[in-house]
């Protein structure tokens, strides 16, 4: 997430504070903080290019990795479990979940050191 002010990249999920930011949470704007310039905005948790794929749900990320079915708790994790869904954890925010999405996949166009 980048700041569209100063375009620094350290920017994070702020609290929703009023009915205005609930609404706009109703249609995919979340708002964010910069830290760099202390400016609160609105923006989607993840571009709409990445939509379609696995990311967090609290914070938006990509930085997914696997793990084992029985780390996710929660009211409904043993639907998950039942489906046999993947299950993943965000790195940045430590959140445990089950998808459907697939993962995205690196860039076919970046090689390596050891393919070159």
């Amino acid at each position: 997430m980048n700041c569209p002010v100063c375009k620094h990249r350290e920017c994070q999920r702020s609290r929703r504070r009023s009915y205005k930011d609930h609404a706009l949470g109703l249609i995919g704007l979340l708002p964010w903080r910069c830290a760099g310039c202390e400016l609160r905005f609105y923006a989607t948790a993840v571009p709409l290019s990445q939509l379609f794929y696995a990311h967090c749900g609290q914070c938006g990320s990509l930085g997914l990795r696997g793990v084992p079915r029985e780390s996710v708790v929660g009211f409904f994790s043993f639907v998950g479990r039942a489906l046999h869904l993947p299950a993943l954890r965000c790195d940045p925010c430590r959140n445990n979940f089950f998808t459907i999405r697939p993962l995205r996949r690196p860039e076919s166009g970046s090689m390596t050191a050891a393919e070159r």
